[in-house]
């Protein structure tokens, strides 16, 4: 992650992207899902949209959101309605989404 900051602006957004696309698809093999590789993805994830611009942290927010949300139902469709206190990822993806303003 040290190079990140060095990165565009351009390059930023579309790592971010391909980063957050990959968790989705990811997560639609149910069967194969490794749960230990989820909780730094999901971090990455976070801290490569709060590196966005303000700008483009705005005009992408909603459709972030959405995605996050779908992410989360996903958990929920491989692991069940678990108590996000014993599945940590399902509380960590809560966490995220209840940071963003809707």
């Amino acid at each position: 992650m040290d190079n990140f900051q060095s990165l565009s602006a351009n390059c930023l957004l579309f790592d971010f992207a391909s980063r957050l696309g990959s968790l989705e698809g990811y997560l639609y093999a149910e069967e194969q899902v490794d749960k230990s590789y989820l909780p730094n993805w999901i971090d990455n994830i976070d801290h490569e949209f709060k590196s966005l611009s303000a700008e483009v942290r705005s005009e992408i927010q909603s459709d972030y959101l959405a995605l996050l949300k779908k992410v989360r139902d996903l958990l929920h469709k491989a692991y069940g309605d678990q108590d996000p206190d014993q599945d940590p990822n399902t509380a960590k993806i809560d966490a995220v989404i209840s940071r963003i303003p809707q």
